[in-house]
């Protein structure tokens, strides 16, 4: 990777992370694992014991629901959805709040909705934000599920993350999945212009994941929203234990880097 983009990353003050939820779940994908959500905080921990601002936009919280509530896909209907978050979204912050605790610092819920993100009451979320980084909490951020509709969607946590990005300020956003984006060659493409966006989105895949919404399609979406406002975006295979830290501290680049 070209040095002026390693220093970028090792430069950003403010970074976002978004982790799906293949990232948070077992191999089966039906349940949450503390050990893969301790291996996210033990990251976090790095990054912020270095003195950067990180905030977490994280997904799980409706297959936290759905092995609850015994089912086997993600539910279609509205109501199953929203209820499969009501159940899985505590569960989700007890894991984060228990994993950060053991690194020696908290974090806080953020639940929004497109309503959140637009006209004044986006200020209001960006003072929570600063308030809560320059207090040294772990925001951690998740759409609203359990209430909101079609009409107050964003719709996807990569394009929230992208949205959060941008109204924090970040100059870095991470999106942790299980794997990089491919050519129809399926080789890892490690760099993508703004330019290109569009050339990537005909590689790109949606997802088939039973607990999964979106796939690589929106978090191109991500990218256009992210890079549209001079923000360096990374997607990158979180298998490892040290992706998130590889990224900002060393920085590597373990995936495709999309660039403004």
């Amino acid at each position: 990777m070209k040095s002026s983009l390693s220093q970028t990353f090792k430069s950003a003050k403010r970074i976002v992370v978004k982790v799906g939820t293949s990232v948070l779940t077992e191999r089966g994908g039906d349940q949450l694992s503390p050990a893969r959500v301790a291996t996210i905080a033990k990251q976090v921990g790095r990054i912020h014991r270095a003195h950067r601002e990180i905030i977490v936009v994280t997904s799980g919280a409706i297959a936290a629901g759905m092995h609850v509530l015994r089912y086997k896909t993600r539910p279609r209907a509205l109501q199953h959805l929203q209820a499969a978050s009501a159940v899985g979204q505590w569960r989700l912050m007890a894991l984060y709040e228990q994993a950060f605790k053991r690194q020696g610092f908290h974090a806080a819920q953020l639940l929004l909705t497109k309503n959140d993100l637009e006209d004044r009451r986006k200020l209001n979320v960006k003072a929570t934000l600063d308030t809560l980084l320059n207090a040294g909490i772990i925001p951690v951020i998740n759409e609203n599920d359990s209430v909101s509709t079609e009409e107050i969607r964003v719709g996807d946590n990569d394009q929230l993350a992208a949205h959060v990005a941008v109204l924090a300020g970040a100059q870095l956003l991470i999106i942790l999945t299980d794997d990089a984006l491919r050519n129809d060659k399926w080789e890892i493409v490690p760099q993508v212009s703004r330019a290109d966006i569009r050339l990537a989105k005909s590689w790109a895949k949606d997802t088939n994941k039973a607990t999964s919404a979106g796939g690589m399609q929106t978090k191109l979406l991500a990218a256009e929203l992210a890079t549209a406002q001079g923000i360096q975006l990374v997607i990158a295979n979180a298998g490892g234990s040290y992706t998130l830290t590889q990224v900002v501290l060393e920085g590597k680049n373990p995936g495709t880097v999309f660039t403004p």
